[in-house]
């Protein structure tokens, strides 16, 4: 139906622009007209940069534009100039205005000013199954005659009505709506007062509605996941089904099946024998019996094993032969092996903490977070926050920013621009940079978490949580505003669709592929190179007094802080690593002192620099002068009172 490739310039007559409030499914249908995908969310803030794909229908081609969801198109906002500034760019272009079919008093608003422009118009209705649910009706056939334009009924999930609209945009004229005396004066009040009275008279002719005789279970669940006790219960059974999900079978079943099966019974032996046959030199690698089980959890503390044994394998770990004496070849060899499958090896440790570690972690929880995505949980949340918001000058909007944060910080900064006032913005990205872990790293954490007593894992969220408050609190005296009015739209709470969660779960390992593998290859190249250069050995002794002594970890944990500095994520891996192995480096406390360490450490350098972008380079460095010193001040007095606690 649709091709993608990219139509740089044509006639403004070949591009569609579409246009509508935020959460009405722009980007689904801009995905089923263009085969392209945008992330998809049911809160606003999502998409917050125009998207442009080409597209052909029946020999047509076309420019198709995706712009920032909007509920006005005065100039008050940067997505509402953004958006005029496009339709000014493109006279004469065709606007798909995509409302939400339950909603029709507020979309109309938005078509009373698009009528104004005089673009060619066509309304699309979507979510329409849910106005059905609701015991809604819109008459399209009189909505579409009093409006002048082409009025189609869409469920954009579903692909439904998709060619209807494409039909329609052949049909696509400028609104005859007449105008009210009051909405051609300069007056911003009266113009409003004078679209809104036509809107109601519109919505009088064509919208109608006979109320169900019972609320649905999915509406009960809702309003349940708002309240104030009930919200608790459904909050606290999320988490559980998260960490069983992530911590337990993705960190657990799932990464014994890549970390052992696949990495260390095949892919490294494989890896090792190529390696000694292109790079030869005189040594003898170990052989050690390797255990394996396939074992699905109930519980922290069971499991079901579903299939176990031993296999015989080959290690990494190598001697010289004895007496053996190295041409400068054969040293040259051995360097090239050993960044291939040494200690620090790109296949022996970087590949197999990015793929056999962190990838079945992160995609269970890519898979959880989007069916809680698409459900329209997260705006619940928003809510359910508010109230602790305060606490920090920042209202419940705060908390999306900060969720999408569990995907990737980076992204979440950018996403602080919903937020209406800078200290907002600012206080917000404070908080992601330094306790809201990525998702990588959280299901690390969660990982870790399963190795804990329950106790523990609640004992971290709540230290977490507690930082969070603290540090919010703080900030907010320094910076002395109002917070603003906390105002959202919540979505009904849907059935996750299949298609959407696969595609955003897709997308996002895409995304971890091509972003993070790389910088684990790079952050083990340079440990390799430090060991190789004798510096390692001189950066764990410079370091040893702060982890050994105030935090109480055994000296290797510093290799763990220095991938830190590149990505907490990967400084979590090697801490998991030592934490559960078949001899474990750590002791329950220091696990835990690990986790909250690691936990507030320095952000990504990629979020660095979108925060330099987003507020300015020396809020960026301040940010980062901050948390450093911080991380290490909260872990090391967690250490001094856990040891305080265990000698009493």
């Amino acid at each position: 139906m649709s091709e993608t490739t990219l139509i740089k310039s044509g006639a403004t007559e070949d591009t569609v622009v579409l246009v509508g409030n935020p959460n009405v499914g722009k980007s689904v249908l801009f995905k089923n007209l263009t085969s392209r995908y945008v992330t998809v969310s049911n809160y606003p803030g999502t998409t917050v940069e125009i998207v442009r794909a080409g597209a052909s229908f029946n020999g047509r081609r076309l420019q198709v534009i995706d712009t920032p969801g909007l509920n006005d198109l005065s100039p008050t906002s940067d997505d509402a100039c953004a958006t005029r500034d496009l339709l000014d760019e493109h006279q004469g272009c065709t606007v798909v205005q995509v409302a939400d079919a339950k909603n029709l008093r507020r979309a109309l608003l938005l078509t009373m000013q698009l009528a104004e422009m005089g673009c060619p118009l066509v309304l699309v209705l979507n979510m329409l199954d849910e106005l059905d649910e609701r015991g809604g009706r819109i008459d399209t056939e009189a909505l579409s005659e009093i409006l002048g334009v082409p009025v189609v009924s869409t469920v954009a999930t579903r692909d439904y009505g998709t060619a209807d609209l494409i039909t329609a945009l052949e049909k696509a004229s400028p609104p005859r709506l007449a105008t009210r005396p009051a909405a051609d004066t300069d007056d911003a009040y009266e113009r409003s007062r004078a679209r809104l009275d036509q809107v109601n008279e519109i919505v009088a002719k064509t919208y109608s509605i006979s109320q169900p005789t019972s609320a649905s279970l999915r509406t009960r669940l809702g309003f349940w996941a708002m309240h104030p006790v009930k919200g608790l219960g459904v909050f606290a059974l999320i988490l559980l089904g998260i960490f069983w999900f992530v911590g337990l079978f993705g960190a657990g079943t799932l990464v014994d099946v890549l970390e052992v099966r696949a990495f260390e019974q095949r892919v490294t032996p494989a890896a090792i024998q190529v390696a000694d046959a292109i790079l030869p030199f005189p040594h003898v690698h170990e052989i050690a019996a390797v255990p394996h089980s396939i074992d699905l959890p109930t519980s922290p503390f069971h499991e079901v094993t579903i299939s176990s044994g031993t296999h015989q394998t080959i290690q990494p770990t190598y001697s010289l032969s004895p007496e053996a004496s190295l041409s400068w070849l054969q040293s040259v060899l051995r360097f090239f092996h050993d960044l291939l499958i040494g200690e620090y090896g790109t296949i022996t440790m970087a590949l197999s903490y990015a793929i056999a570690i962190v990838l079945p972690i992160v995609t269970t929880f890519f898979l959880v977070f989007s069916v809680l995505e698409d459900s329209g949980y997260f705006p619940r949340m928003a809510i359910m926050v508010n109230r602790a918001f305060r606490i920090m000058g920042l209202n419940g909007k705060a908390v999306l920013p900060m969720i999408l944060g569990l995907g990737c910080d980076t992204m979440a900064t950018m996403t602080t621009r919903i937020l209406d006032t800078r200290r907002e913005r600012v206080i917000t990205t404070l908080l992601l940079a330094l306790a809201v872990p990525c998702s990588a790293q959280l299901g690390v954490l969660l990982a870790m978490m399963s190795v804990l007593s329950p106790v523990g894992a609640v004992l971290w969220v709540g230290l977490i949580v507690g930082v969070i408050l603290l540090v919010g609190w703080l900030s907010s005296r320094l910076f002395k505003s109002d917070t603003s009015d906390f105002i959202l739209e919540i979505p009904p709470l849907r059935r996750p669709q299949l298609s959407n969660v696969l595609v955003k779960t897709y997308s996002r390992l895409n995304w971890y592929l091509r972003e993070v593998i790389p910088l684990f290859v790079i952050g083990t190249a340079i440990l390799f190179l430090l060991d190789k250069l004798q510096l390692l050995r001189v950066i764990t002794r410079i370091g040893e007094p702060l982890v050994t002594g105030w935090l109480g970890l055994p000296s290797p944990m510093t290799n763990a802080f220095l991938l830190g500095f590149l990505r907490r994520d990967f400084g979590a891996v090697y801490i998991l690593d030592a934490a559960t192995a078949p001899d474990p480096l750590l002791t329950p406390l220091q696990i835990f002192v690990s986790m909250v360490t690691i936990t507030l450490f320095v952000p990504c350098i990629a979020n660095v620099l979108m925060i330099a972008n987003e507020h300015g380079s020396k809020v960026a460095l301040r940010m980062a002068a901050f948390i450093f010193p911080f991380a290490f001040l909260v872990g090391g007095t967690v250490n001094q009172v856990g040891k305080w606690l265990l000698a009493t």
